[in-house]
């Protein structure tokens, strides 16, 4: 990874939307591992939808930097779901329902803010691989799910980190609809 991605995974801004594409689930997890990690030790919240194949490596790679998973769980600044497992409870005839799902997302951001106690709200920074499984198959839901999380980053002011994978039935090169979605494209 350049030294100008990592510096932005390291330092996002607070309303920053980055999409990662990748063909390399190490790099993945390497990533997002810097992403969170970063964020947990400027003592933000972090909120981690990952694919259930991505799980392992990117939070064992927390696990090896020493950070204590289930404590920050309970505490509420580590939020950990599976994006397989996410994805039913607010797809609604093969799109994203809005109301199920600014629900949920919004239910993860309270939840990390409150983490911090009656100061200051404090930083939230969040990682998602739903629209990665998504995008392979029903462009049309994953551009509107993107378009959700966009909405989200305005009303609630945090940083957004997504990725693609770019093998297998998803498409070679990143849709434009999808790029349009992101501030920051680390290729």
């Amino acid at each position: 990874m350049n030294p100008k991605a990592s510096a932005l995974l390291v330092d996002p801004h607070p309303c920053g939307h980055i999409v990662y594409p990748y063909t390399d689930r190490n790099l993945l997890a390497q990533a997002v591992c810097l992403y969170a990690s970063a964020g947990l030790r400027k003592n933000e919240a972090v909120i981690l939808i990952t694919r259930e194949d991505n799980y392992p490596a990117i939070t064992g790679g927390l696990w090896r930097q020493g950070f204590d998973l289930q404590a920050l769980e309970r505490s509420g600044r580590l939020t950990c779901r599976l994006a397989e497992e996410m994805l039913p409870c607010f797809m609604v005839d093969g799109m994203p329902d809005e109301t199920k799902f600014k629900s949920i997302a919004e239910s993860w951001i309270h939840r990390a803010r409150a983490s911090f106690g009656s100061g200051q709200p404090g930083n939230v920074r969040a990682f998602g691989e739903m629209v990665c499984v998504l995008w392979g198959t029903n462009l049309p839901a994953a551009g509107r799910l993107e378009e959700l999380w966009g909405e989200l980053i305005k009303a609630h002011s945090f940083s957004l980190l997504c990725s693609y994978e770019l093998k297998g039935p998803a498409p070679k090169v990143l849709a434009a609809e999808l790029a349009a979605c992101h501030g920051h494209n680390l290729v």
